[in-house]
């Protein structure tokens, strides 16, 4: 029985490491200045070309990890957020084989305008979300949220998201440590139909929360 018992042990730990991926870990596109760690059982590796326009500024970064298998499934993902003063877009490829995360990523295309309006509020400071924000690309879904950043400090968040982002967002309100790390206090509420995420009076900080919430994805 004992040597049952240890045969067992030793199958079910090979098999648990032969499970596990290495990827690639670290930011920017030189893949020589990055770094091979496993991921376990449950996550793929991943690339994520991102790119923020708000604030009067345009930036673009990619970020190699390993990402819950949950999140998404192997293949190509893009995915979007606009809160109208600030928008967030993001290729993302998960694949699941050793150092399968090395290749380089385009960056979203310039996002076309779609169907669908949604509210969202005229500036980080602003005390009423009652602007009507155009969607675009792949933004499919009206949300209305709240994240908390590293200050603890409340942000609203309306405005157009992608639902594969959406799904993210509210299955994980946990965020993981980041430079930026922030949590839903709730899930965020995503809604289909234009308008649907009615306009509150809300009060708001200064300061930009889109960073935060694709801290979730990245990180």
């Amino acid at each position: 029985m004992m040597k049952l018992i240890l045969s067992l042990t030793l199958i079910w730990t090979l098999s648990s490491t032969a499970e596990a991926v290495q990827c690639w870990h670290g930011q920017g596109v030189d893949i020589k200045q990055q770094t091979l760690r496993p991921c376990n059982s449950t996550q793929r590796c991943a690339t994520v070309a991102l790119q923020v326009n708000g604030n009067g500024t345009f930036t673009q970064d990619t970020t190699r990890l390993c990402l819950p298998s949950s999140l998404f499934s192997e293949g190509k993902h893009t995915m979007s957020f606009n809160v109208g003063f600030e928008a967030v877009s993001a290729t993302v490829h998960v694949c699941n084989t050793d150092r399968c995360n090395s290749q380089a990523m385009l960056y979203p295309d310039r996002l076309k305008e779609n169907n669908l309006m949604c509210f969202s509020c005229n500036d980080p400071s602003s005390a009423v979300c009652d602007k009507r924000l155009q969607c675009v690309g792949t933004e499919d879904r009206c949300i209305n949220g709240m994240v908390t950043d590293k200050d603890g400090k409340t942000l609203n968040a309306f405005g157009c998201v992608s639902a594969n982002l959406c799904n993210v967002a509210s299955s994980q309100l946990e965020l993981l440590p980041a430079p930026i790390p922030v949590k839903f206090p709730r899930a965020p509420k995503c809604c289909e139909g234009s308008f649907c995420n009615s306009a509150w009076s809300v009060k708001l900080n200064v300061i930009p929360l889109l960073f935060g919430l694709f801290t979730l994805i990245i990180y």
